[in-house]
């Protein structure tokens, strides 16, 4: 009995040379905590103010739930070459926690964007300005201790010039008139490139959209005739400075002018119709004069008006319906009389063009 139970002690003994006796696997690791780094930086610059955006992670590097939420160190690094560790300039404490769902099944909760804004330090610029900085983020966990940087992200140092303080804007029939007028802009440096962007939005909108980049002048003026009539609109001009080096072309916007807002309201008709020509017809048909004339080019052009009178007597308008195309046969004509004819044009807010430079034909007796 003796010799069974001190067998069955060093069957145990040698397994536990290999694993635990009766321990089904080896114990974990425990986890070192470190969050893993973040995957989705990006930044835009706007003046000096630089906007960093990202995601803070969830997770750690071996996979393990984050339980307590990193400091982010922010690092930038003058230059284009890639950081091989932080060179911090700020620290972003860690966020507030989101208190645990309660619900029953509830869905776990979204990720969260972290932004920051760094100050961009002008001498940078001054002392570089087609040079380069490079952004990351470092996420450190309450050791001290992280998973590597961030994906990295070049921004151009280049220095940004003042904006118009003078914005006007007038309507006419060719389309909206905007002049400005400030200080005159520097010579800039080599590799840089300054620009004026014309920008336009309807009142209340959320957003500019670009009209053009113009060169920068102390005065100046720009037409824009792709808006729509009736519309009250707020224009301004952006600086806009462009660098191309190190194998990358970049564009930094400065400072904005002031606003001005514009009423498109239209009150000016079409041009004059030209080329009117009129011709008789009556071979083996009823007889008729067509009329033709070049058509109006106007984009907003609902049609046209045709008047026709004899001497001595006043122009009526022939048509009841506006004639959509540059053309007309007049069939209610006489024999032996002598018809006048104008044309105008009309568009879609019924403002309407003088008339055109008269044109006659006569109807043969039979």
């Amino acid at each position: 009995m003796r010799l069974r139970l001190a067998g069955l002690i060093g069957s145990c003994l040698l397994t536990l040379a290999f694993s635990a006796c009766g321990t089904p696997g080896s114990p974990s690791l425990p986890s070192l905590n470190l969050p893993r780094p973040v995957e989705d930086l990006t930044a835009s610059r706007r003046g000096n103010k630089v906007d960093l955006e990202w995601t803070m992670p969830r997770k750690n590097t071996d996979r393990t739930n984050i339980k307590h939420n990193p400091v982010t160190n922010i690092c930038r690094h003058e230059g284009t070459t890639l950081m091989a560790k932080c060179e911090v300039v700020a620290e972003v404490k860690p966020q507030t926690p989101k208190p645990p769902q309660k619900q029953k099944n509830a869905p776990p909760p979204g990720e969260v964007r972290i932004h920051y804004v760094d100050n961009l330090p002008p001498e940078l610029g001054e002392a570089n300005p087609s040079g380069f900085v490079t952004y990351a983020v470092e996420e450190v966990n309450v050791n001290g201790r992280s998973g590597g940087l961030s994906n990295q992200v070049p921004i151009p140092l280049v220095p940004v010039i003042a904006a118009p303080d003078k914005l006007s804007a007038q309507v006419s029939a060719d389309g909206v008139h905007v002049s400005w007028s400030g200080p005159a802009a520097a010579p800039p440096p080599a590799g840089v490139t300054y620009r004026y962007r014309i920008e336009r939005r309807p009142v209340g909108a959320p957003a500019y959209i670009v009209l053009d980049d113009v060169m920068p002048t102390a005065t100046g003026s720009y037409l824009d005739k792709t808006f729509a009539w009736e519309q009250k609109y707020e224009y301004r001009i952006t600086t806009l400075g462009e660098v191309n080096a190190n194998g990358i072309n970049a564009a930094v916007e400065g400072q904005d002018s002031p606003p001005v807002e514009v009423f498109t309201k239209d009150i000016y008709p079409p041009s004059q119709p030209a080329g009117l020509q009129a011709v008789f017809s009556s071979v083996g048909q009823k007889p008729f004069i067509d009329l033709t004339w070049a058509p109006n080019l106007e984009s907003d052009l609902a049609g046209y008006n045709i008047f026709r009178w004899v001497k001595g007597s006043q122009p009526e308008k022939l048509n009841t319906q506006l004639v959509p195309v540059a053309s007309y046969r007049d069939d209610k004509v006489e024999p032996g009389k002598t018809y006048f004819y104008a044309v105008s044009a009309v568009d879609l807010r019924g403002n309407q063009s003088p008339q055109s430079t008269p044109a006659s034909e006569t109807v043969p007796n039979h």
